[in-house]
């Protein structure tokens, strides 16, 4: 039992131990430069989260990538990792991001991945299992961007000589290489050789043509499977006798020319950054897998070797051993001037300077009163700024307009003294409020004015509070046109609703024929019966009976009328479904008349609650039936057609969809823009209010969306509304 107690207590140690614990798994070996360039850009960002610990781990594969190796690696990391959870996995290289992705349910279960590093990277190589756990870095190599930098220094280049190796990073991008060689096939010969053996190097490199130059890629084992040390590659560049360019950063100073370079401290800065998003809560989803762009890198050394000048490299660009400044070349003449100069000189010096920068201040200084003068009294508002006490400290040409005072009358006074009509309106307006409020002015033998109004505070050179600053917008005329517009948009959606209700009267004609016969045959009937025998109360309570059910009938089909003619007095929730079929039951024997079918789907089961205005969405619906049922009518003057309305309904989380198509005339391809304008109609007689009616209700006032289309046979209108709120 005792024994137990003790491994419980170690284990949730252990666990606490490492709670805030980073792994960096690298896929190479220490002192390898690009892993180590990675490790800085992590450790970079480390040390700015002091409460993490960073833990690397190296797993050796430039020198060893057997299959077996790599099951003794797992099996070795089972056994490191059991009791250890990251809060995420910095991988480096494919071989780490590779083993990582295959073993993430053994190793870090639920456990964030951040690689850097990777190339050829293909996002199918995330299962959907994986997607919620891996984003990062991926080290794109451009070939084409070094070719044609190649090309730009060296235009008389006859060949590129590409070395390579045998290793899965080097074969990663050899497809790559190959491709964009394609694209200097005139301008000069690319020669990409992966089997080297490297202590023969030199005798490959003085077979090349003369005007020659060699992109490196990457070199870690000849093909004897031999591997090469570094310190050769350095030796190597520095005694080659054209010029080299490199793919990687780690190479830059060692004896190359330079090139367009990825920076593996950038790979590990990026892949950390994305690593504490992730550990602050961010989703994988919301840190997409990024591709940083390479930068150029030149030794001037190098440069100079070759007979390159600064001037000719292309901008922006690193350049190493640049250029010395002139202080830096003649740093102690420098000093000795500063220490041997007269004080009066330097005193002078510092007078003058202070002059001409007085001058300077001054004129920008009535530059920006001049500026601030324009836009002032440019600005379409009346604006005025007063101290805490109230008093009039300044304002623009049109509040002296509108107040028909002169500046001298206004400034220096205090603004109840000013504007004491409407200066406790004014006061009233909270300050930094995100709406402007309105208040009314009235002048004397004057029309009232609007104005829109706003206040916030200004500081003074401590940064204290000194006044407020008000602006008047006159918003008078504004108002009169939005209230003209309300008028019209009433006057269009009640000209509308009143041409269809000739439609709905002939469809209120049609439902009460049968009940008026229905009645007529009962008092057919009642007359036969009493000619027969006497009537007793059960009989006459029959006919009184069957005669009220017609009654109630027709009765529910004028209520039903005068429910769509009455306007909706505000936005409310309502059943979109529900609306359709109260609107069909009053047109239903008018459409049926017609011989025309109405089919409705529903795909989505439940209640559709929409958030408008219900007895207009109504008659935008009814005003569509309307058309189709017209635009078949004609169609079968010509032709015999089924005479199909369909209806369909259809949702998701915000917005609730309805189609309603036909197979009559359909729309013509150039009007399906145009159907939708005033005065704009298909029909013979038509007024053109009806769809310009159905989309200033849909669009303007219930913020939805509506438009035709064409189909094969027919024609389709598309309604787009959204769903009240709390409804899903």
């Amino acid at each position: 039992m005792l024994n137990l107690k003790i491994i419980i207590i170690l284990f949730i140690y252990s666990s606490f131990l490492f709670s805030n614990e980073i792994l960096l798994l690298h896929s190479y070996n220490k002192g390898l430069k690009w892993s180590d360039g990675i490790s800085r850009g992590v450790e970079n960002i480390m040390q700015k989260h002091p409460q993490y610990e960073l833990t690397t781990e190296y797993m050796d594969s430039k020198k060893i990538e057997s299959d077996h190796y790599f099951e003794e690696l797992l099996d070795l990391y089972k056994k490191k990792f059991r009791n250890r959870r990251y809060k995420a996995v910095i991988v480096a290289d494919n071989y780490a991001y590779e083993f990582a992705l295959k073993y993430q349910q053994e190793l870090f279960p639920k456990t964030p991945i951040i690689f850097c590093g990777v190339e050829n990277f293909n996002p199918k190589d995330i299962n959907d299992t994986m997607k919620p756990y891996v984003t990062g870095v991926v080290e794109y190599k451009d070939i084409r961007k070094n070719l044609e930098l190649i090309y730009q220094l060296f235009p008389a280049i006859k060949m590129v000589y590409i070395i390579s190796d045998d290793a899965y990073s080097s074969l990663v991008i050899k497809d790559q290489i190959i491709d964009e060689s394609n694209n200097f096939q005139d301008k000069f010969r690319v020669v990409f050789d992966n089997q080297i053996n490297f202590d023969a190097i030199d005798d490959k490199i003085e077979k090349l043509p003369k005007h020659s130059a060699i992109l490196f890629t990457s070199f870690y084992r000849d093909m004897n499977d031999k591997y090469v040390p570094y310190y050769k590659l350095q030796a190597f560049f520095q005694r080659s006798p054209y010029p080299i360019f490199a793919l990687n950063h780690i190479h830059v100073g060692e004896g190359v020319i330079g090139g367009y370079m990825v920076n593996p401290y950038e790979q590990g800065m990026l892949a950390a950054k994305k690593a504490f998003e992730l550990i602050n809560g961010k989703k994988t989803s919301s840190l997409p897998v990024e591709i940083p762009k390479g930068t150029y890198f030149f030794d001037n050394n190098i440069l100079r070797k070759f007979g390159i000048s600064l001037n000719d490299i292309p901008t922006p660009a690193e350049v190493l051993n640049g250029v010395e400044s002139f202080y830096e070349k003649h740093r102690k003449f420098v000093e000795n001037a500063f220490a041997l100069m007269p004080l009066l000189l330097l005193l002078t010096t510092i007078l003058v300077l202070n002059i001409i920068k007085r001058i300077s201040l001054e004129k920008e200084l009535l530059r920006q009163n001049k500026l601030d003068y324009v836009l002032l009294n440019n600005i379409q508002s009346a604006i005025f700024w007063k101290a805490n006490d109230g008093i009039i400290l300044g304002c623009n040409d049109l509040l002296c307009h509108i107040l028909e005072h002169e500046k001298i009358d206004i400034i220096g006074k205090h603004v109840r003294d000013v504007m004491p009509t409407i200066c406790d309106a004014v006061q009233e307006v909270p300050l930094d409020c995100p709406t402007s409020a309105e208040i009314e002015m009235h002048i004397p033998y004057k029309d009232k004015i609007i104005f829109s109004v706003r206040r916030t505070y200004y500081t003074d050179e401590n940064n204290q509070e000194a006044g407020v600053v008000t602006i008047l917008t006159d918003i008078t005329e504004k108002k009169r046109i939005d209230t003209e517009h309300k008028r019209h948009e009433q006057f269009v959606i009640q000209r509308s609703k009143q041409s269809e209700v000739g439609e709905m009267i002939a469809s209120i004609a049609h439902q009460w024929k049968t009940p008026l016969v229905e009645i007529s045959a009962i008092a057919q009937e009642l007359i036969y019966k009493r000619r027969k025998k006497a009537l007793d109360e059960e009989d006459t309570q029959k006919f009184v009976d069957d005669i009220m059910t017609q009654v109630k009938y027709m009765s529910n089909t004028i209520d039903d009328f005068r429910q769509f003619i009455k306007p909706s007095s505000m936005q409310t929730a309502f059943d979109v479904r529900d609306a359709i079929d109260s609107l069909l039951a009053v047109v239903n024997h008018n459409v049926k008349y017609n011989y025309i079918t109405i089919h409705i789907v529903q795909k989505q089961q439940g209640i559709l609650l929409a958030f408008g205005y219900p007895n207009e969405f109504k008659q935008c619906v009814l005003n569509i039936i309307n058309n189709a049922k017209d635009s078949i009518v004609k169609r079968r003057e010509t032709q015999s057609i089924d005479g199909i309305i369909d209806i369909e309904l259809d949702s998701d989380e915000n917005n609730i969809y309805l189609s309603i198509s036909d197979d009559g005339c359909g729309i013509e391809k150039s009007k399906l823009e145009s159907i939708f304008d005033p005065f704009m109609s298909t029909k013979a007689n038509g007024d053109g209010f009806g769809l310009y009616m159905a989309r200033l209700i849909i669009e303007d006032k219930m913020g939805g969306k509506i438009i035709a289309k064409q189909k094969k046979s027919g024609a389709q209108i598309f309604i787009t509304i959204q769903k009240a709120k709390g409804d899903a």
